[in-house]
């Protein structure tokens, strides 16, 4: 035997002719005894249920233990057959909630092809009724008519389907008005669900003990920045009233909604309740930051650029004074105002303010300067807001190629209402307001005045894509000698939110020279429709038609087109092409603003 060496390893020299017969008989014994391995495809489980829908299938489904692998690789054999030995079990857990409790089942487990097949045919029965109904109420809750209204409204009544979530539910809604009543002591004596299968009925069976109903005690308020006269302005109740947790709620959102404070929590003491049941209440607050500064920046083709600077000083002394500023600038307005606002009886809900502003507004008709000096009172009253106002207006303005001076002493009313989730991206919601104001020549006015204004628009949305919007403006002005009407007290028409198709203000009466005067009344509608083709942005198409008049026969005019939505992260921003279709050589304009749709 020979050997030969490399680099100190010994090779052994073989014949080839045998070495390559080895490794293909090696070759060929591992490929026929892996090759069933890797051939078998591992067993399907397939799960057919028949007998039940909607959200009865759901249950059963959710519930099936073996339905878990359905369509999947099934498990081991052993435990596809204990998965359904058990599936009688589920399904009955999963049908009684629904009030299910003569269900028949009728199963099977085969093998075809390699695969499990589980079949389940069900056959739920009639759902059991509700029998005897016995839901009493003791301690002063037997006595209180929220709960008499209560025990009348619940679905659990005799005769009535069974079912286990309106069982929960209602018990849910006893404990919850207790929680919101004061009921601190609250609790289920007694509660039984018995089900009689015999006489197939389901008695309840419910005792709630409220306890004595609690009365606020003093409330606890820390000194802080505000007065605490002041601070008690924004409890709404007195000590010994009964307890409700909507007040409770309403003093949280009350003063957080003030500005006053960055922080609130209010508090009950329950542990500490007297023997007369009383509940010390605790304030506790942090003070807001006290100057805030804002800038503001927009766009509009009626406006061109706007910017606008504020300033507000959330107190200006520990009486809950406050100071606002504001300056506008635009390419055709400016704006600089003020407001001094002291905090009402009720100072969630009422403020009074000492208010004063200087405009002076230039556009393609009009060139108005003016100053009004005045003082309001405005309320909420529930999801209104209400404004009672007198204002001092001096305006200097040219009308007709005339330059005039004006003055008016202008009471007004005005309640506004506006109601959606959330304002910078609008699902479904309105907003409302009406404003009355006039004049009299007797009381430092240039001439009898009285004008009255509607402006409201909506948004509906009819699928999850599309909306339809909608909006109006009707106004309507009396007065001896229209003539002495200033322009800011005028009507108008055209723009970006009134007629699109047409420019800023150039819808209403005219002079010889073409120029818009300003007008008596105002009627405009529009309706929209958009498209939402991609997550915030829209396809648009709308029609606007109105006028500005003095003559209820003055033809509406009419504008119509196309436009894009983007709800960016600055705010909606909105670009329209609309023609008009009024006036000769009416053409396309675009109109391109930025603001929430409310």
């Amino acid at each position: 035997m020979r050997y030969f060496t490399r680099r100190n390893m010994p090779y052994r020299l073989v014949n080839i002719s045998s070495f390559t017969g080895l490794i293909i008989a090696s070759w060929l014994l591992a490929f026929f005894t892996a090759s069933p391995a890797i051939a078998e495809t591992p067993p399907q489980l397939f799960v057919t249920i028949e007998g039940v829908n909607g959200r009865e299938a759901t249950n059963v489904r959710n519930l099936l233990g073996i339905h878990a692998y359905h369509r999947q690789n099934a498990p081991g054999a052993s435990r596809v057959r204990f998965l359904h030995n058990r599936a009688e079990r589920d399904i009955f857990r999963a049908l009684t909630p629904y009030g299910y409790y003569r269900i028949e089942v009728d199963s099977s487990l085969e093998q075809r092809d390699g695969d499990w097949h589980a079949h389940y045919r069900i056959q739920p029965g009639q759902p059991i009724p509700i029998g005897q109904v016995n839901i009493e109420f003791r301690g002063d809750a037997a006595n209180d008519p929220q709960f008499t209204q209560l025990r009348q409204s619940l679905a659990l009544r005799s005769g009535a389907r069974l079912r286990h979530s309106e069982y929960e539910a209602s018990k849910s809604r006893i404990r919850n008005l207790a929680a919101e009543r004061g009921y601190y002591q609250a609790r289920f004596v007694e509660q039984e669900l018995r089900i009689d299968l015999d006489r197939y009925q389901a008695d309840i069976h419910l005792i709630f003990d409220s306890g004595p109903r609690y009365r606020f005690g003093e409330v606890r308020i820390s000194e802080g920045h505000l007065d605490e006269d002041v601070m008690r302005r924004f409890i709404g109740f007195e000590s010994g009233d009964l307890i409700t947790s909507n007040e409770l709620l309403m003093l949280q959102l009350g003063m957080s909604d003030s500005d006053y404070f960055s922080r609130v929590e209010v508090q009950p003491l329950w542990g500490e309740a007297d023997e007369d049941f009383q509940v010390p209440v605790v304030v506790e607050y942090e003070p807001n930051q006290r100057t805030f500064y804002q800038t503001g920046f927009g766009y509009g083709t009626d406006t061109g650029p706007r910017i606008s600077f504020e300033q507000n000083r959330r107190w200006v002394n520990t009486r809950g004074h406050r100071y606002q500023g504001l300056v506008q600038l635009s390419e055709i307005k400016t704006n600089v105002g003020a407001s001094y606002i002291i905090p009402g009886q009720r100072p969630q809900t009422d403020q009074y303010a000492i208010r004063g502003a200087w405009v002076d507004e230039n556009t393609s008709n009009t060139r108005s300067e003016r100053l009004t000096l005045g003082v309001s009172w405005q309320k909420q009253l529930t999801r209104t807001q209400r404004i009672v106002a007198l204002d001092w207006l001096d305006e200097r303005d040219r009308i007709d190629g005339e330059r005039r001076n004006s003055e008016f002493l202008l009471p007004s009313v005005q309640w506004s209402r506006v109601h959606a989730e959330n304002r910078l991206n609008v699902s479904d919601g309105f907003r409302l307001s009406l404003t009355l104001r006039g004049a009299a020549e007797s009381l430092l006015s240039d001439t009898d005045f009285s004008q009255a204004h509607l402006a409201a628009k909506t948004v509906i949305r009819l699928s999850d894509r599309v909306r339809f919007l909608t909006r109006g403006d009707l106004g309507i002005s009396a007065s001896e000698d229209f003539s002495k009407v200033p322009t800011s007290l005028r009507f108008y028409a055209g723009g970006d939110t009134s007629i699109r198709g047409y420019g800023y203000r150039s819808i209403g009466p005219r002079n010889e020279l073409g120029e818009v005067l300003g007008a008596r009344h105002l009627l405009v509608g529009s309706v929209e429709f958009d498209y939402e083709f991609r997550p915030n942005m829209r396809w648009a198409v709308f029609l606007d038609s109105g006028n500005a008049f003095n003559d209820i026969t003055e033809p509406m005019r009419t504008g119509a087109g196309i436009g894009y939505r983007w709800q960016s992260p600055i705010g909606p921003i909105r670009v329209d092409l609309a023609h008009g279709f009024s006036y000769p050589g009416d053409r396309i304009r675009l109109h391109l603003t930025i603001g929430p749709d409310l």
